[in-house]
């Protein structure tokens, strides 16, 4: 049985988000655990074999900065590169028993805004105004770390494969729906999707295949097809000759 991690209410995230807005605006010194408790506001669900430490929080945030520490701000494609490894290093550390963890939004924006704060602000900082994407720090599919986190649990290698090139925007449409809830579903999408020919209008074929997969999970129980059905079915789905105006 796995320990409970701590969480925000959606209230507390957003009083939590404030503060530290309200510090980067005096430029103080961000610093998780200082005092070496839980965060006042953290709450603990029910059941599991106890609530996690403070210390094992502190150990997620050294793995999570000894990874990232190899990103250079620099360096070409640095924010891919520091989504890749962040979801790396939290799907191999909810992975297991920890899984059900990962399932409470309000633990991503605790674990956003209480654990790993200046991580966070590395990769969306605040803006001239000294606001914060709030999206990307609360609850929700876009938080900075749970998008990592989904990327890496539903696609897995095919991430880092240089023969499966995923852009940004498929990457959006792909884990923002619903079918990222099928793994399997989404690792074999993700192969159509960098299989379309590069001299094809790419954007166009990939919005209008999802959407066609969409309607036809509806419809299909495409769980119940095996791999090879699931393929051709998803290739039918996606080919230029039905979603391109004919003359295209």
């Amino acid at each position: 049985m796995s320990v409970v991690y701590p969480r925000f209410s959606s209230e507390d995230a957003t009083r939590a988000l404030a503060e530290l807005e309200r510090l980067i605006a005096r430029d103080a010194a961000v610093s998780p655990y200082a005092n070496g408790v839980h965060h006042p506001r953290a709450y603990f669900g029910l059941g599991g074999s106890g609530n996690v430490s403070v210390r094992e929080l502190m150990e997620l945030r050294s793995e999570m900065e000894a990874q990232l520490e190899t990103v250079s701000r620099t360096q070409r494609n640095h924010e891919r590169k520091f989504d890749l490894l962040a979801g790396a290093a939290l799907a191999q550390w909810f992975d297991g028993d920890l899984r059900g963890q990962a399932a409470h939004p309000g633990m991503w924006s605790y674990l956003t805004i209480a654990v790993l704060p200046d991580l966070a602000l590395r990769r969306f900082p605040a803006d001239h105004r000294g606001k914060l994407p709030a999206d990307r720090y609360l609850a929700g599919r876009r938080n900075v770390f749970y998008r990592a986190y989904l990327r890496s649990v539903v696609l897995g290698p095919l991430l880092n494969d240089p023969e499966v090139e995923l852009f940004e925007d498929e990457l959006v449409g792909l884990i923002d729906r619903s079918l990222s809830a099928d793994h399997r579903l989404a690792r074999l999408l993700s192969e159509q999707i960098a299989a379309t020919p590069a001299n094809a209008p790419r954007r166009a074929i990939v919005r209008a295949g999802l959407k066609a997969v969409q309607f036809e999970s509806r419809v299909t129980d495409l769980a119940s097809l095996n791999d090879d059905e699931l393929r051709d079915l998803i290739r039918s789905l996606f080919d230029p000759s039905r979603i391109l105006p004919k003359g295209d």
